[in-house]
């Protein structure tokens, strides 16, 4: 039997899917307004930092250029291979569910963004960030809180091809590699059962909006129109990794294209009038002393 994928969102390969991971990068400063994290992060000499899952590398290298004093290590199973790379900044291979080579050390701060699609055990992977973070160090995750698209117009995959295109693709497509759908609205639990103290959560709504100006009903939502750039590169994202995985997909090719293809257009036309949205959060969890 074929080994299930380890990532079935699509893989940070290419300009327009490494284009939409940083693009993600840009929301979540929007919504921390303008902070690369939240959590309270003691002031220390040389602080050791860990971005699990970093993707493009983008928030790694943006901490080391703030921090020049800090140590920064990206681990992802898609390293980055960014060109200009401040020296206290490295990237390595590492699967989070794998052996963590790079974790000889302790460090103060452990960073994941967007690992919803990555872990299938999470009270074992907050077990193992709590071993090695030093005590009184932090962990902080960013990611969605459910793997679910709402609407505020209520409409079901009968009307929304967007919606059943979410269901199938991506919904089945994680369910049947391991993933939770629910599981990261848990984490500020998980993180206790963990250990952790002075969890902290917040919750935000990250509507999608096509309308790139301001209107006299509307005022222009810059966070709703990244979003709405996010979706659409993401379907056609996805298909370019599913492809050739129809175990994966449970239809062909051709099913899984027209699928996506609905998506697409549903969401070019009806994005703004349905109102769809996620939900997001921010977990925070700290080492005890």
């Amino acid at each position: 039997m074929a080994e299930p994928q380890k990532y079935v969102l699509a893989k940070a390969e290419g300009e327009a899917e490494t284009g939409r991971l940083d693009l993600q990068h840009r929301m979540w400063l929007i919504q921390h307004d303008g902070l690369l994290y939240t959590a309270p992060i003691p002031s220390a000499p040389s602080p050791r930092i860990l971005d699990m899952g970093c993707g493009t590398g983008i928030w790694s290298i943006a901490f080391a250029t703030q921090h020049p004093n800090s140590h920064v290590l990206g681990v992802d199973i898609n390293p980055p291979h960014a060109k200009l790379i401040p020296a206290n900044c490295t990237f390595a291979f590492a699967d989070a569910e794998g052996d963590w080579p790079f974790a000889a050390e302790p460090y103060d701060f452990i960073f994941g963004r967007a690992l919803v699609a990555c872990i299938r055990d999470w009270p074992r992977f907050m077990k193992r960030c709590l071993q090695h973070l030093k005590p009184g160090g932090w962990l902080e995750l960013n990611d969605a809180r459910q793997v679910r698209i709402f609407a505020e117009n209520a409409c079901d995959e009968a009307e929304s091809g967007f919606i059943k295109w979410f269901r199938v693709l991506i919904q089945e497509g994680l369910r049947k590699n391991g993933i939770g759908m629910n599981d990261t609205e848990k984490h500020a639990q998980q993180l206790r059962d963990a250990g952790f103290t002075d969890v902290r959560e917040r919750v935000w709504k990250w509507s999608m909006s096509s309308k790139l100006e301001s209107t006299e009903k509307e005022k222009y939502n810059p966070l709703g129109a990244l979003m709405y750039q996010n979706m659409l590169v993401l379907i056609e994202g996805v298909m370019a990794t599913v492809v050739g995985h129809e175990d994966l997909l449970g239809m062909s090719e051709q099913e899984a294209l027209d699928l996506a293809g609905e998506a697409k257009r549903d969401l070019l036309e009806n994005a703004d009038r349905r109102g769809y949205y996620i939900l997001v959060a921010t977990y925070v969890g700290q080492a005890p002393h």
